[in-house]
């Protein structure tokens, strides 16, 4: 290059673009540009042109960094340490290019005494870093495009950041490119799963269908791992509703020990198993039905900036998912409300043809287990001048609960039938009124109600599961009203019985 440098002041920054005009010729703008037209991958094409600038700069590696909220991504690497350093994660901290990446400040490094040139110099207090040079990419935060250790072991040039200039809008044009493919083949997939949406749920519109009709979404868009975890009616946990995949999260999830924002906002969780985990809320209405998450590897990161802003609560998927499981969550309360009245009018027609009392638990017994699906159920009634209660009716039959006289009020049917208030406990073993005198067998859950006249208890129901169980309170409700329908004929059954002794 035949060209003089030694104009200062208003010359410079002509001299300068002088220099950076000669450095790339037009034949290698078209040999990059010209397969975009024809709809080849972005990617592929900085790829090839990262090579080019790491040959042209006599660099040992080359790299395109972009910085997140997760850290720093090696998207791209050309050269030495590629399979080390490609699709590594660091936080800027870690890194030499803290002001490079946050403050969009060029780098330049050079340390003579350094004869060991390695790409890992670029971790703070590793050595192998002799020279380097940086530039933020235009227009795009967080993005750079970095050289490291010249091969002649001299600094990099003012030649080398001209180079670094010319080329950098290549790959802000190319990641826009990449991010607008990624966002037309979201729209695409969403689409398609909108067309197939009708068929896939068929006419029963309940949750566990859509669930179904949900997951091959999920598993395009997230093939590693993912869920949906959905609050429980007095929103104290998230229970997972839907999982595939790696397990990353727990079934059950305290939404306190979630990051406080995480209802406003995508949220970035580090897991196990080297796993990143991405959280959106599922908004439906101003309400938060649950959460969905994404278990992405951290050692393959994605575009973060591109691909994040396919992601985000406000995009069409998102809003269509949340409206369908709301929906499915309300047609299923719906469903259940509907059964639960019809269980209890039967109910309230069948009591007027019990003449004994062992009609009225077999009639009770069966009514609760239709209207609360549980394994066993057992009623109590009060034994005169004791604290206990003695089983009237176990259904079905069970040694344990035949046996069994619950303490009032030390234990959970006798605190139920002492203080007169339903209780369900989804976790027996370590609910307090179940700690004094624990119930026998190994039972998970239990639902009791008291069977009430006139607010008085006469005793108690209770429905127990072998397996954890959470009760709605449609369910407590539903069972504390068959409990008083059934309270009320065995009082009219007791006065009849007396009227005719007399």
């Amino acid at each position: 290059m035949c060209c003089s440098i030694s104009a200062r002041g208003a010359n410079e920054g002509t001299i300068r673009f002088g220099v950076a005009q000669s450095l790339i010729e037009l034949s290698e703008w078209e040999s990059w540009l010209r397969p975009l037209q024809a709809g080849a991958d972005p990617l592929g094409l900085l790829k090839g042109a990262l090579e080019w600038l790491r040959k042209r700069a006599a660099a040992r590696t080359a790299l395109l960094l972009l910085s997140t909220s997760g850290g720093v991504d090696f998207v791209l690497v050309s050269g030495q340490g590629e399979e080390e350093l490609h699709g590594l994660r660091l936080r800027p901290e870690e890194t030499m290019l803290e002001d490079l990446l946050q403050k969009r400040l060029p780098w330049r490094f050079y340390n003579e005494g350094e004869h060991e040139a390695h790409a890992r110099g670029l971790r703070r207090g590793v050595r192998g870093l002799h020279s380097g040079i940086g530039l933020p990419l235009p227009g795009l935060a967080g993005a750079a495009l970095v050289l490291v250790n010249r091969r002649s072991h001299e600094p990099f040039t003012e030649s080398d950041e001209a180079l670094l200039t010319q080329i950098a809008p290549l790959f802000t044009l190319g990641l826009h490119l990449y991010q607008l493919r990624c966002s037309l083949e979201r729209h695409e997939l969403e689409r398609e799963w909108l067309h197939r949406l009708p068929e896939q749920i068929g006419e029963e519109f309940s949750l566990p269908r859509v669930l179904k009709a949900i997951e091959p979404l999920l598993r395009a868009i997230a093939p590693c791992a993912g869920g949906i975890w959905l609050y429980n009616e007095d929103k104290t946990r998230l229970l997972c509703s839907l999982h595939y995949g790696l397990p990353f999260l727990a079934e059950e999830l305290n939404p306190a020990t979630l990051p406080p924002d995480w209802q406003s906002r995508l949220t970035t969780l580090q897991g196990d198993q080297e796993l990143e985990i991405e959280l959106f809320p599922l908004m439906l209405a101003g309400r938060t039905l649950g959460l969905l998450a994404f278990g992405t590897r951290a050692e393959q990161p994605a575009i973060a900036p591109m691909d994040s802003s396919c992601l985000t609560p406000s995009t069409g998927w998102l809003g269509h998912l949340a409206l369908l499981v709301g929906h499915a969550m309300l047609s299923e309360q719906l469903a259940r409300r509907a059964q639960h009245m019809t269980i209890l009018y039967e109910l309230s027609l069948k009591l007027g043809e019990v003449r004994t009392e062992a009609e009225w638990l077999m009639l009770l017994t069966q009514s609760a287990q239709r209207l609360v699906p549980a394994d066993h159920c057992v009623i109590y009634f009060a034994d005169e001048g004791s604290t206990r209660l003695l089983p009237a009716g176990v259904s079905p039959p069970d040694e344990l609960l035949v046996n069994h006289r619950p303490n009032v009020p030390y234990s959970l049917p006798g605190w139920v039938y002492a203080f007169n208030a339903p209780l369900a406990a989804s976790d027996l073993q370590n609910h307090p009124q179940n700690q004094k005198e624990p119930l026998p067998g190994m039972f998970r859950s239990a639902l009791t109600v008291p069977i009430q006249v006139a607010e008085q208890p006469v005793g108690v129901l209770m429905l127990l599961t072998l397996q954890p169980r959470e009760f709605m309170l449609a369910e407590v409700e539903a069972l504390f009203m068959l409990a008083n329908f059934a309270a009320m004929r065995l009082q009219v059954g007791q006065l009849e019985r007396v009227g005719q002794r007399l």
